[in-house]
């Protein structure tokens, strides 16, 4: 049995050789994995054994057991019994735990290939809502199963989008576009899920276009508020160098800054940064600012309660008094 301390695995140095940082992010997917799932129930969850018996992959799946709260997260796989125990990790950045007890409502089991799983898994600009959703998918028998509450799929689909929009690998972004056919049919039709996955694109190998996320509930309005403050916060003469952009998803806006490639070698694609979000609770009328963290993960801004004026929040990040947004 390996036993590990997460700590140890936290802020490797660059020069870390290739199995460790492998064992790294396995170590850091099982603890996203386990504080996904319920405490005290033992589940199988969809991530491969990194073990290669005989030079040949395992194809066991990992199971996860995270007892109390807190404590030792065990894992084992189910095929070669490669078994381990993760200890300090609460707090990390891969600790997916809810703050406090949320009513999620329905849940709609959907079969996905696992494929799909895997790319759910390696989208790096998913809230926690999401992050959760993608590292609680299970097996079942042969099948890999992506439980998603009814509030969660449309900004699932969001992210894959967006992702897929602003993709430059082209092997990637075509699972990403697999990924968001199989999430939108389930999204059109959620008493059924999707058994087989969806090619995507025509006999041409051309990919149509993604439609934006469907945005039920964010006020017009202050999209196009937030957009013009975007569009108003880079000079005209700079524009061709850096753009400030707002990403729509279903429940938030994510304001996002993009530059331009600085030398030949890094190809044509402008770079995406997340610098802020602005998620919008609809019960109560209200924007709440989030910051964003190394990690590409993003958290409350505490100094601002929520509010009905979107302007308040404007305001705060345009000032930035704790460097938090823009450095």
């Amino acid at each position: 049995m390996l036993v590990t301390d997460l700590r140890h695995f936290l802020d490797l140095p660059d020069e870390v050789p290739g199995p460790a940082r492998r064992l790294a992010e396995q170590l850091y997917d099982l603890v996203r994995a386990a504080t996904a799932g319920d405490t005290g129930t033992a589940w199988v969850s969809a991530l491969p054994c990194r073990r290669r018996p005989g030079n040949r992959r395992c194809t066991g799946r990992m199971l996860v057991l995270r007892a109390a709260t807190e404590g030792p997260i065990a894992s084992e796989c189910n095929t070669c019994g490669d078994a381990g125990r993760i200890s300090d990790w609460e707090g990390s950045p891969f600790d997916l735990r809810r703050a406090q007890p949320t009513e999620i409502g329905p849940v709609h089991h959907l079969r996905i290939p696992d494929e799909v799983a895997t790319t759910l898994r390696g989208i790096m600009l998913l809230d926690t809502d999401c992050e959760r959703v993608a590292f609680r998918a299970y097996v079942d028998g042969d099948d890999t199963i992506l439980p998603v509450p009814d509030t969660g799929l449309e900004e699932l689909i969001g992210y894959v989008a967006a992702d897929a929009n602003h993709e430059p690998n082209r092997r990637r972004q075509q699972r990403l576009d697999a990924a968001f056919t199989v999430l939108s049919e389930a999204a059109e039709n959620p008493h059924s899920s999707p058994s087989a996955l969806v090619p995507a694109g025509d006999s041409t190998g051309a990919v149509p276009p993604r439609p934006g996320p469907a945005v039920p509930g964010l006020p017009e309005l202050d999209i196009a508020r937030v957009q013009r403050w975007c569009g108003a916060r880079v000079p005209e003469h700079a524009r061709h160098e850096v753009r400030l952009e707002c990403e729509i998803a279903a429940r938030h806006l994510t304001i996002v800054e993009r530059r331009a490639p600085w030398c030949d070698d890094v190809g044509t694609e402008w770079t995406s940064m997340p610098i802020a979000r602005l998620r919008y609770t609809k019960a109560t009328k209200t924007w709440s600012l989030y910051w964003r963290d190394r990690n590409l993960r993003f958290h409350t801004y505490d100094r601002l309660p929520p509010s009905p004026h979107l302007e308040t929040l404007l305001t705060e990040l345009d000032r930035d008094p704790t460097c938090m947004f823009w450095g």
